[in-house]
């Protein structure tokens, strides 16, 4: 599957590592990382890890996301981006694998100088390992970037 959006091509097959091509040009893998490397990766680095939930549904009807996730959309990112902390490492995470937005969102961060990393499989799969999620509206709230 390739999906086209503002000059970006997203070379999606449902597998890792996915590939994207900005405006024609050379083509590059987003890095991702599984649920399980998330949770140990968040062990060790504490606040060092920012987790973004990228899905494109309005936040009222989003009815949970990942522990302590902020919730952005990919175009509120575009904007946005400079309130991420710069040395952290940022996991974005849409839908399931074939979903674009998280591979979309990683690459945006990652030209712009942030260490992003796309959550493989996004929130269907960490539903499906059973891990904890939050509601989204304390996230919201709590949110430091909204």
């Amino acid at each position: 599957m390739l999906d086209t959006w503002k000059g970006l091509e997203v070379m999606s097959s449902g597998v890792e590592p996915r590939r994207v091509r900005a405006n024609r040009g050379s083509v590059e893998e987003i890095r991702s990382i599984t649920p399980a490397e998330l949770v140990a990766l968040r062990k060790r680095q504490g606040d060092k890890v920012v987790v973004v939930d990228v899905r494109n549904s309005p936040k009222p009807l989003l009815r949970s996301t990942l522990p302590d996730a902020q919730v952005l959309s990919v175009e509120e990112l575009e904007v946005r981006w400079r309130q991420l902390p710069q040395d952290a490492t940022i996991v974005v995470y849409c839908w399931d694998e074939w979903s674009t937005l998280s591979a979309r969102a990683a690459h945006l961060l990652t030209l712009r100088g942030l260490k992003a990393i796309e959550l493989s499989g996004g929130i269907k799969r960490w539903r499906a390992l059973g891990m904890d999620e939050t509601p989204v509206a304390s996230t919201v709230e709590r949110s430091r970037y909204h």
